[in-house]
């Protein structure tokens, strides 16, 4: 496990924080609007949208170098801290005091995360030997999943919506996470002809931009802490199964991983008490500050 990747994981997380907060201000903006091609034109010219594309961006660049320099079981799960950064920057943003409870959840988060990654200990993986079969059903699948969260979502009225669109970027993310894995080991290895001919690169593409999409779906149908937790748990969730089930990746197996199990506790129970603690405060921040 490369240190250099965890790191350059935690850079894309709290860029990803610095886009949602901004992102949500921007909509919070053209509330009055439905959501649809018309709302994404406005969005389009509006600055603060702009510069949270801007970090949006710049978390993709770290991300693929993490993964590149890291295992996708690994890299992934390190983007939870998107949460409690989204919640300290909402704070800064929005002239909010943190309170301890707040702390102590992100604290939660951060331990948890730790211990999760230690036990498991991802390595291996030959991202650029899978089968096409292999990595075409394993896309359709997830594909599916989020598209049938879309059509609930659709379907789905106040701080539920958000969450359902918020859960099918998180996979959406995952998806891509998963799809940029493989390109970018391929470019590594074999060189961009690889990279380029290979029709993963243009499915992660497809995917990161219909993401970003359903970001804005969920922050436009709600507050930002009915969105923010699927779009920040499912993500690694989603690549740590492409990771171990479809790219080859080895965790350690075992008694040891009830601890790992006790991590993973830590990392719900930290989302749980953010959520929790905030949802009053930051939905009332988010739609009165201007």
């Amino acid at each position: 496990m490369a240190a250099a990747s965890l790191l350059l994981a935690v850079g894309a997380a709290g860029c990803n924080a610095a886009s949602s907060v901004l992102q949500r201000k921007a909509n919070r903006d053209q509330a009055k609007e439905p959501f649809g091609p018309a709302l994404l034109l406005h969005l389009l010219r509006h600055p603060q949208w702009l510069l949270g594309g801007v970090a949006m961006v710049v978390s993709f660049l770290l991300q693929a170098a993490a993964l590149n320099a890291g295992t996708l079981s690994a890299v992934e799960p390190v983007l939870v801290l998107e949460l409690p950064m989204t919640f300290i920057l909402a704070a800064i943003v929005f002239a909010q005091r943190l309170p301890r409870r707040d702390w102590v959840g992100s604290a939660l988060m951060a331990g948890g995360l730790a211990m999760f990654i230690a036990v498991l200990d991802p390595s291996g993986g030959e991202p650029d030997s899978i089968s096409t079969a292999v990595a075409v059903v394993a896309t359709i699948a997830t594909a599916a999943g989020i598209g049938g969260l879309v059509l609930a979502g659709r379907v789905a009225r106040g701080p539920m919506r958000a969450a359902l669109f918020g859960i099918a970027a998180g996979s959406g993310f995952g998806l891509t996470a998963s799809l940029i894995k493989v390109s970018v080991t391929r470019l590594t290895r074999q060189g961009p002809g690889s990279m380029f001919t290979s029709w993963e690169t243009y499915g992660f593409a497809v995917a990161g931009v219909a993401s970003v999409i359903l970001i804005q779906a969920a922050l436009h149908a709600g507050t930002l802490v009915a969105a923010q937790p699927g779009i920040t748990l499912l993500d690694p969730l989603v690549s740590l199964l492409w990771g171990t089930v479809v790219l080859g990746e080895s965790t350690r197996t075992g008694p040891i991983l009830l601890l790992a199990a006790l991590g993973a506790l830590a990392i719900v129970t930290g989302v749980l008490v953010l959520v929790r603690s905030s949802t009053a405060r930051y939905a009332s921040a988010l739609t009165e500050a201007g």
